[in-house]
């Protein structure tokens, strides 16, 4: 299934999940969902035709029955373990993120090279060596690795874990990683997110301000990589 279709179904699947536990919704029609996700209704009732729904006429859709096959589609129900690499801010902060089970994903362990993180708790997890990692890894046959490891290691790391039988990356490490085909990496950069609101905001000062940017000063701040 193209990842353009998963996007919308996750899209289907946040809202109708959130506006079922604020209100008491059973049906939704192909026209209601597209209007509020902004989708054409004829692109809604293909993405769920393709995963076997078939909604009533001037009735709709079940919402709970749509919300069981997004989740067989994506095996939200068979909860998968995971390992994460790197128990910085970020990394402590996704261990602690109680909303990763309602998507089937569990971590069992954390691991780091930092000796003074390596030993301490987060999460209920105890963080381990870096040489520990691809043991543990084969021994409990691993196939996700979350990675939030500086851009000077990042590749290695991965290199270890692809090598251990790791078959996806959830990468938030800002640098793009190399694997080898049949190996799964989705990287995720925080700052593309940031860098859009801040075009945002850089755009209504200037228009408040009447004022444009220019390039008429000296460049005492050059790029770097730890700003990618």
């Amino acid at each position: 299934m193209r990842p353009v279709v998963l996007e919308r179904l996750m899209r289907y699947y946040r809202y109708l999940s959130e506006v079922t536990a604020r209100k008491n919704i059973d049906t939704i029609t192909s026209a209601q969902l597209g209007a509020t996700l902004h989708i054409d209704p004829t692109q809604v009732r293909k993405d769920f035709g393709a995963i076997g729904l078939m909604g009533i006429s001037r009735v709709g859709y079940e919402v709970c029955e749509v919300c069981r096959a997004i989740r067989l589609v994506f095996g939200f129900d068979r909860p998968y373990p995971a390992i994460l690499v790197g128990a910085g801010h970020l990394g402590k902060a996704l261990l602690s993120y109680p909303g990763f089970v309602r998507y089937g994903l569990r971590f069992i362990a954390a691991f780091d090279n930092d000796p003074s993180k390596v030993g301490l708790t987060e999460a209920g997890l105890k963080v381990q060596g870096i040489r520990s990692m691809k043991p543990f890894v084969r021994k409990n046959n691993i196939k996700m690795a979350v990675l939030t490891t500086p851009v000077s290691v990042s590749q290695t790391i991965t290199d270890r874990l692809v090598s251990a039988g790791i078959q996806a990356i959830w990468n938030f490490s800002p640098t793009r990683l190399t694997v080898p085909e049949g190996v799964l990496i989705r990287n995720e950069h925080i700052s593309l997110g940031l860098a859009q609101v801040a075009y945002h905001l850089n755009a209504l000062r200037t228009e408040e301000n009447g004022e444009l940017p220019t390039l008429d000063q000296p460049c005492d701040e050059p790029c770097r990589p730890e700003d990618l």
